[in-house]
This record gives C-alpha cells, sequence and structure tokens, in this order.
C-alpha cells in the first residue's frame, strides 16, 4: 500500500527536508513517526526539499508499508499524535 501525505510545518527548529547526519529534519521527524506506527522501518519520499528555517503549507509525501493496521485515510490523525507541534500531516490517502 502507497498512502500520500499532505503536511504542513514551521521549519524554524529544523535543518529542512531532508535527513542529514547533522541535524533534525522534518523527513526524520515525520519517518520516525511512520515507523513507530507500522512497526517497522520506512522509507519516506517528498515531492521537494526546504532549507533550513523554511516553513511549508501543503508539502507532499508517501511512503509504501506492506500491511498496516490503520486506514490511510486516518493516517495522518495518529501521526499527528506522534509529532511535535511545529509538524502537522493535513491529509492522508491510499495512492
Amino acid at each position: 500500500m502507497n498512502i500520500k501525505l499532505v503536511v504542513s510545518y514551521d521549519g524554524t527548529n529544523y535543518c529542512g527536508w531532508q535527513v542529514q547526519p547533522n541535524g533534525n529534519s522534518i523527513q526524520s521527524q515525520l519517518q520516525s513517526a511512520i515507523e513507530k506506527l507500522v512497526n517497522k522501518e520506512v522509507k519516506l519520499f517528498g515531492s521537494g526539499r526546504t532549507d533550513a528555517g523554511v516553513h511549508a503549507v501543503g508539502q507532499v509525501a508517501s511512503f509504501s508499508v506492506d500491511e498496516c493496521s490503520i486506514p490511510a485515510e486516518n493516517f495522518y490523525k495518529a501521526l499527528n499524535t506522534l509529532l511535535p507541534k511545529d509538524i502537522r500531516v493535513l491529509d492522508s490517502v491510499q495512492v
């Protein structure tokens, strides 16, 4: 199953979208939360990248998982319980 996420964030406290060895990124926060929910490693793909301190209101990302007990259309609600308040997932759908 492929799940698309629509993400909004305040990038003030982050080194940008992409995972980097020297800082906290949006991608790493989201990926970690997803992995907690599905109980396995996933690779999160973003539709673009932002630099350090940059905000987004409709960033699109996706990931694949073999099976999941959470319906795709409810995945965003579960993610938001695990994410910091400056990162919000606005929507999730199976694609």
